[in-house]
């Protein structure tokens, strides 16, 4: 009973804050930061074959960025591995209020109780008169007593956790799932497949014309060898040909341009959402996502990877145009 009596009125138990950080990236700014796409075939040469390589590597171009986003990915994949380590089974403890009282507290405390609860027991006139006291009063009365043992009550909450569930400010599960439907839809991948297919059966055409341009060519004798075009004449209708893909692989940029520029705007609004929310509670530092924080780190990841398979895509066909710009260049 007596432990009853003081519950209410002594604030001597808190619960502990839990601080789970996250990636601290901003991915908004971190595609802001991505450069642009080059916007012809020979700027693409340019970034696709640096200091006189003779293999397409524009991704090489980006190695400052694609740096900052393999860093956030690592940063992820620790703060997943350090949760797991910690709790195994993929779950963490609901934090419980814990005392913060001395021994001596605790023990003037008990004292304190201790003649409360006989002088109601031995003094029923009393008992009558302390139970009839406004809450107030009943706080004054004992602040008194204790404060004759030395304990000064404190203020705030009583000796139980009331706090909201962690992470339920913030509707954390709707966030994440919002963005991976939205990454998961294969409509981005399929229009560029299509776009390549397209220009890929142009390049076929050029083979074919250019195969077809050689045998309209003389033949001539070379000895024992038998009879085969001039030599010169084969190359030139080569060099034409080359030119011919140069010119598919210019249009192709260009229809790709305002397709690389979409699809990064698409990443851009659909990772909003989420990454506003992150840095609204400082990506974690002093924040509690509950059981919400494996989900909040998993979607950080896919979207860290997004950011690296948009940049990819682009250089596939940065490298692709850059080829025929350097066959074309090199042909001898």
């Amino acid at each position: 009973m007596k432990k009853l009596i003081f519950s209410n009125l002594l604030a001597i138990a808190i619960a502990p804050i839990f601080a789970q950080p996250v990636s601290k990236t901003d991915v908004q700014a971190l595609l802001r930061e991505l450069s642009a796409p080059p916007t012809t075939v020979a700027e693409a040469y340019d970034r696709a074959y640096p200091k006189g390589t003779t293999k397409p590597n524009a991704i090489q171009h980006y190695q400052q960025w694609t740096g900052k986003v393999e860093r956030a990915g690592s940063e992820v994949q620790n703060l997943m591995a350090d949760f797991y380590r910690k709790y195994p089974t993929g779950t963490r403890p609901v934090a419980q209020p814990v005392a913060t009282a001395s021994p001596q507290q605790q023990a003037s405390m008990d004292a304190a109780t201790t003649e409360l609860a006989q002088k109601m027991l031995s003094d029923p006139a009393f008992a009558q008169k302390f139970m009839q006291m406004s809450e107030q009063e009943q706080h004054a009365y004992i602040a008194k007593l204790l404060a004759d043992k030395g304990i000064k009550p404190a203020s705030g909450t009583p000796n139980t956790n009331t706090a909201a569930i962690a992470g339920t400010d913030v509707e954390w599960i709707a966030l994440c799932n919002d963005y991976t439907s939205a990454a998961t839809d294969m409509s981005r991948l399929e229009a560029q497949a299509a776009l390549q297919q397209k220009y890929q059966a142009q390049h076929d055409e050029v083979r074919a014309w250019t195969e077809a341009e050689i045998k309209k060519l003389p033949l001539h004798s070379f000895g024992e060898y038998g009879r085969d075009p001039d030599p010169e004449q084969v190359k030139a209708v080569r060099k034409q040909g080359l030119a011919k893909h140069r010119e598919v692989a210019e249009a192709l940029l260009k229809e790709a341009l305002p397709m690389f520029a979409q699809f990064r705007q698409a990443l851009e609004q659909r990772t909003a959402p989420l990454n506003n929310a992150l840095k609204s509670v400082q990506y974690g530092a002093s924040y509690d996502f509950g059981h919400f924080y494996t989900t909040v780190l998993g979607t950080q990841a896919m979207i860290l990877s997004e950011l690296d398979a948009l940049l990819k895509n682009e250089v596939g066909i940065i490298n692709e145009v850059a080829q025929w710009e350097y066959d074309w260049r090199n042909f001898k």
